[in-house]
């Protein structure tokens, strides 16, 4: 990640649209033509999804044949060149994110290596949940580090939810966040404040509060905000845009969005059909 906060793919590059502290998110499109060769340098570590084109990939960790569907990784100052096999170019879907977050993960399996370990992953079966993680940090245009953080575990081969238990001590602290987010579901939290507060680092934070809450920070606080509206909703009269606000919703469209999909009908009628 260069300087000023920002998440380029290769150093001197066009920034990513940045999604929270952790990364930063977009498409990256690159004309080309049969036998084209092109080497850059990543400027922070990178993970990517052919959208299209098909091209040889290569990095310090190898080679390989990219087409879509075909997951790219690549580390923080490692050169990497890209061959067209064809006149169409290609077209990827990229995360590039804070190179701590790869030394939590590596840390995590034990790594004395927190770097990527292949340049590339081909498309399969076991690709997929991993293709529609980073298809949906590309299109979202909100944080969503806990599903850059299940990407990571299941690139180091951990599994989505933590199975290792923590001591007594963190499980109380993290239980106690618990509590405290559902006191001050409205106020903003960050990640790394929360996981500050546990004492252990934002990755293991995490898996951790998956694994005793049964959802992610993410998840939990959203959840607490929608049963505080739909409640809201019900005993009173003020402007559903006010009932959101309130709630810790700062974007209405994205308020009836969620709420929808959780109630499966609009704010509005929610309230409607709550009145005697």
């Amino acid at each position: 990640m260069s300087m000023g906060g920002q998440f380029r793919i290769e150093a001197g590059g066009r920034a990513l649209p940045r999604r929270s502290a952790l990364y930063g998110a977009g498409e990256d499109m690159r004309r080309g033509f049969a036998g084209a060769v092109s080497e850059r340098r990543y400027d922070g570590p990178a993970i990517g999804l052919v959208e299209a084109g098909t091209f040889t990939y290569r990095t310090e960790a190898g080679e390989a044949a990219a087409v879509p569907g075909t997951i790219l990784f690549g580390n923080a100052g490692e050169g990497f060149g890209c061959a067209h096999l064809d006149a169409a170019g290609n077209r990827r879907a990229a995360v590039v994110f804070a190179s701590d977050l790869l030394v939590e993960a590596a840390t995590e399996t034990g790594s004395t290596q927190p770097r990527f370990a292949v340049a590339a992953l081909a498309p399969s079966p076991r690709s997929l949940q991993m293709q529609a993680a980073i298809r949906r940090l590309v299109r979202s245009d909100r944080a969503r580090d806990d599903v850059l953080i299940d990407l990571l575990a299941t690139v180091f081969g951990l599994p989505p939810v933590a199975t290792r238990r923590g001591s007594a001590r963190e499980t109380r602290r993290i239980l106690d966040i618990a509590r405290h987010l559902n006191d001050h579901f409205a106020e903003p939290h960050g990640l790394g404040d929360l996981a500050a507060a546990a004492g252990i680092s934002r990755f293991h934070f995490v898996r951790q509060f998956r694994r005793l809450v049964g959802a992610s920070p993410h998840q939990y606080l959203i959840a607490l905000r929608l049963r505080a509206a739909a409640q809201c909703l019900e005993e009173g009269n003020a402007p559903v845009t006010d009932v959101a606000l309130d709630a810790g919703f700062n974007d209405i469209s994205h308020f009836n969005q969620l709420f929808r999909r959780a109630y499966g009908i609009a704010p509005t009628r929610w309230r409607t059909q709550a009145k005697p």
